[in-house]
């Protein structure tokens, strides 16, 4: 499985009560994703509206399918990098 770091900035006009709104639903689906392997770390930078999540699939389609399940997706555009290690560290 390779590594993505996402990258999810919330739309233009998207409220804080609507992200509100969608937190509990989000925690519950990021924990089965987490859970399944397929999403690992999640960092916030809200003065940003920004969202990083690390994601774990076969290829970008599938890591966008995957987060689309996320139900805050719905208030993000989305962009996906495949990462890798750092030069210097041991697989």
């Amino acid at each position: 499985m390779d590594s993505f770091m996402v990258v999810a900035t919330f739309k233009d006009g998207v409220t804080q009560d609507q992200i509100r709104a969608l937190i509990p639903a989000e925690q519950a689906q990021a924990k089965i994703l987490e859970e399944k392997g397929l999403l690992g770390t999640i960092k916030v930078a809200m003065p940003r509206r920004t969202v990083f999540l690390e994601a774990f699939s076969e290829t970008e389609e599938s890591v966008l399918e995957m987060i689309k399940t996320l139900p805050l997706a719905e208030l993000w555009n989305l962009e996906v990098f495949m990462t890798t290690p750092p030069a210097g560290a041991s697989l």
